[in-house]
């Protein structure tokens, strides 16, 4: 097992980017286990995460072992799923300041791109998304419901 740091820096300017770059890699590797930390100091506030992973094997990254659903972060979208995968983003932002943690915690880009995809209408079709358990469809479930059924 490796791990990697990536600093998540809270500030307009480095935000975006910080993530793409936290979430392009969490595309490439099996993902073990997560840890996360705000670092602040006098200079600067950022939020240190800790990947611990292994290499994903040829093909893995093409076959899902769980069955579940799920899109790369490059899928090609509609007009209407890239209306609702730019709500997603929003709702993210928002829940993300709401509840003082990093956007990447709420969901990956890559699991907005699959709910974009997929529109699921009940919490039985989100559980089948990559990245959705017990824990993250009880804080989120119904929010990503009633954005869906916004549409």
């Amino acid at each position: 097992m490796k791990i990697k740091t990536f600093k998540i820096r809270p500030s307009d300017d480095y935000l975006i980017h910080d993530e793409e770059d936290l979430n392009l890699f969490l595309e490439t590797v099996s993902t073990k286990k997560t840890s996360c930390q705000l670092v602040t100091n006098d200079k600067s506030n950022y939020w240190s995460i800790l990947v611990f992973f292994d290499q994903k094997t040829t093909g893995e990254s093409n076959v899902q072992k769980s069955n579940k659903v799920s899109f790369p972060q490059n899928t090609e979208l509609t007009e209407l799923e890239q209306k609702i995968y730019e709500a997603f983003k929003t709702w993210r932002f928002v829940k993300a300041k709401e509840l003082n943690i990093p956007a990447f915690m709420i969901c990956s880009n890559s699991e907005l791109i699959t709910l974009s995809k997929t529109r699921p209408e009940t919490i039985g079709q989100l559980s089948k998304i990559k990245g959705f358990g017990e824990q993250k469809i009880a804080k989120f479930g119904e929010d990503i419901i009633a954005l869906i059924n916004s549409f």
